[in-house]
């Protein structure tokens, strides 16, 4: 659709999209790069464009503000991952395929277990989830005693959140 592009190229969400006819049975990428299918029914996947290889035909394509947690939120979030304040969605019944550096780990969130992500391993999430940039600065963290993962995405209701063993 006409109004979907325009709104990718807005946001920056944009991506190339080439057709093919017969179902995938292998997906090749760069040699450092894996492949993850993921099969949606009825749910919505919140993916960057950049981390997307190949989706099914049935699944809808949008774009998403991410700024929906508040506008601080959501200008924190797109600094510390280096993505912007909206990412692309796609929705429906069908299967895409996700890049990752390294095998991809999907993380179950239920209600009573909130998840936390680096922000540099955030590949996407689907499900009923809400996320919220989390900061755990202290005087350890002007001395240079900690990890260095001062910020994280905290993520809470019930999907999946997708994430890679390395760091953009």
């Amino acid at each position: 659709r006409v109004q979907d592009l325009a709104m990718r190229q807005v946001t920056g969400e944009a991506f190339q999209v080439m057709t093919a006819r017969r179902a995938w049975e292998r997906l090749l990428c760069l040699p450092w790069l894996f492949v993850l299918s993921i099969a949606l029914a009825g749910e919505t996947m919140y993916i960057e464009s950049e981390s997307l290889l190949a989706f099914d035909g049935r699944l809808r394509t949008g774009t998403a503000f991410l700024g929906n947690q508040g506008l601080v939120q959501g200008v924190a979030r797109g600094m510390m991952t280096g993505q912007g304040l909206f990412t692309t969605t796609l929705e429906g019944h069908g299967e895409l395929a996700i890049l990752s550096e390294g095998n991809a780990i999907g993380l179950e969130v239920t209600g009573n277990t909130p998840i936390f992500v680096d922000p540099d391993a955030y590949l996407g999430h689907k499900g009923n989830l809400e996320s919220k940039v989390v900061v755990d600065v202290n005087w350890k963290s002007f001395l240079g005693q900690t990890s260095g993962e001062s910020f994280q995405i905290k993520f809470t209701g019930n999907g999946t959140v997708y994430i890679q063993p390395s760091e953009r």
